[in-house]
């Protein structure tokens, strides 16, 4: 899957946005699987592993979507646009030091 949206600041901060309201609470805010849930749940993803350098956009768009491993789906939950632009801002955060 190749996303329809641009890669422009305003993408990103949305997703950021999307991110803050729909990951964070697993994934952690610097996407280092860290948050709160991660406390009770072993195994949250690491979005800035080694691992997880290589996925791509559609990747993220399509665990999003249907899930995988621990996360459920959030297809019901979020727009495609708003999945398009969690992984926009993703990949922006894997690039953060």
């Amino acid at each position: 899957l190749k996303s329809p949206l641009d890669s422009t600041a305003a993408v990103i901060a949305s997703g950021k946005a999307m991110f803050d309201v729909y990951c964070k609470h697993c994934h952690g805010a610097t996407g280092m699987g860290d948050g709160k849930v991660s406390e009770k749940f072993a195994g949250v993803a690491n979005l800035k592993g080694d691992a997880y350098q290589a996925i791509t956009e559609g990747h993220i768009f399509h665990v999003i979507t249907n899930g995988a491993g621990l996360m459920g789906a959030h297809g019901s939950q979020v727009s495609p646009e708003d999945r398009w632009k969690i992984a926009k801002y993703v990949k922006a955060l894997q690039k953060q030091k």
